[in-house]
């Protein structure tokens, strides 16, 4: 039972680094994207602002809240 609880544990930590790895990478290119047309601070702000509930930021939560919540589901298993 424990080697199966430690693997579901590294498989849900190895697709959390995969999400952030992946959210990381849509900023870089939005950020490359941004300074090869020559944005300007404003725009960026007002693109910002037009993305509403898409953002990392929210992505990135999502991701780790999840991870956090099954991980603690299988602390609890263990445990008990």
């Amino acid at each position: 039972m424990y080697p199966f609880l430690m693997a579901v544990i590294i498989l849900v930590s190895i697709i959390a680094l995969v999400g952030t790895l992946y959210v990381g990478k849509n900023v870089n290119q939005t950020i490359a994207k941004y300074e090869a047309e020559g944005y300007s601070a404003e725009d960026e702000v007002a693109s910002l602002q037009n993305h509403g509930k898409k953002t990392s930021f929210r992505l990135l939560t999502t991701i780790y809240s999840i991870t956090f919540v099954i991980a603690a589901i299988l602390c609890a298993i263990f445990i008990f």
